[in-house]
């Protein structure tokens, strides 16, 4: 069966099928591949002088090329994203306001915690039971949240970003019918 010259497939295979190659980037002649050159240029490696590089596509998954109707742009032969990503402080979400609480007269003498200072939940106290009260103010917070009551903790671990994945081979086409442009 002939293919079109510069198609890309995946391929089950440890090897490469006669008039195939594998996607991994390797750098090819101009002068021994002069048509599949004429389709490929130097999008994907290369000088243009005397070679060229094949599309390298281990460890990657493939992106339809093009403009999307959200006006991101992914050219021909882009190559981004990461296998795993460290999230930092920047990447949480912001607590530029703190944190507030309502302070009550009758649980509070001072408007502003200390650093000691907990939460306490109001209740009865029945020998060794206790039962809790639900007891919540239903207005706008008034008291900041002291600053060493807060800590952030991590261990800078990066993230996995992949998706489940198959190992399989991608090959190209380098000997097979030219394609025509109409």
């Amino acid at each position: 069966m002939d293919e079109y010259m510069g198609i890309v497939k995946l391929f089950a295979g440890n090897f490469a099928p006669r008039g195939w190659m594998f996607c991994d980037g390797r750098i090819l002649s101009i002068a021994q591949n002069s048509a599949l050159f004429s389709l490929l240029g130097t999008t994907y490696g290369g000088d243009g002088i005397t070679t060229f590089a094949l599309p390298n596509l281990i460890g990657r998954m493939a992106l339809g090329a093009g403009n999307m109707s959200s006006n991101k742009s992914y050219p021909l032969g882009i190559i981004a994203g990461t296998e795993q990503n460290t999230l930092l402080q920047q990447n949480m979400p912001s607590m530029a306001g703190g944190f507030q609480l309502k302070v009550a007269n009758a649980n509070s003498t001072v408007s502003a915690p200390a650093a000691n200072t907990a939460i306490a939940i109001t209740g009865n106290q029945v020998g060794r039971d206790f039962t809790a009260i639900p007891s919540f103010v239903q207005t706008d917070p008034d008291t900041a949240i002291n600053a060493k009551s807060i800590t952030y903790t991590g261990q800078n671990l990066p993230v996995n970003n992949m998706p489940p994945y198959l190992g399989l081979n991608y090959i190209i086409c380098v000997s097979g019918i030219y394609p025509s442009r109409d």
